[in-house]
């Protein structure tokens, strides 16, 4: 099935360096090599990704950052769409509905969304407004960092508290 022939490859060692190294070649089918391919993919160990770095303050912020631009921003456009699209659809989004069935929601569910909603939206602007600060060339060193992104979990907490309970 297989055959065995030794070669003499070029094999870079260094730059501008080339050795010839002896190294065995596997004539094969098309239908082996397939196969063969297909079990290196399979054991292909994965990438480890985050799991390998501390979390530090800055890349943890960033992150949630987008995450919540994407909660606040695809949260704006699907309203927008159902509210645009409701009337097609004989469904009553208006002010009056809205202010209804908030009021029909259990008090802990109610509290637990306005909190989401809140943390989502005060931390993102915070956050923006702290990169922004940034772009100026502002607060650009590592204690400046640390004290920007506590400000920002500082007023996003406050906000949150304000928004949720008033």
């Amino acid at each position: 099935m297989f055959s065995a022939a030794i070669s003499r490859t070029r094999v870079p060692i260094a730059r501008n360096a080339r050795a010839f190294v002896a190294t065995a070649q596997r004539k094969t089918s098309e239908e082996s090599q397939a196969a063969v391919a297909e079990r290196a993919r399979k054991n292909r160990p994965v990438s480890p990704h985050l799991g390998i770095y501390k979390p530090q303050m800055s890349w943890v912020l960033s992150g949630l950052h987008r995450n919540t631009g994407v909660l606040v921003g695809g949260a704006a456009y699907l309203y927008t769409a159902a509210f645009g699209l409701a009337p097609i659809f004989g469904l009553d989004l208006g002010s009056v509905t809205a202010a209804a069935t908030v009021a029909s929601i259990p008090l802990p569910l109610l509290l637990g969304t306005k909190a989401l909603i809140a943390s989502s939206l005060s931390f993102h602007c915070f956050s923006g407004i702290r990169h922004l600060w940034w772009d100026s060339g502002r607060s650009v060193t590592n204690q400046g960092v640390f004290n920007s992104g506590y400000a920002v979990l500082t007023a996003t907490a406050l906000a949150t508290g304000y928004l949720t309970f008033f």
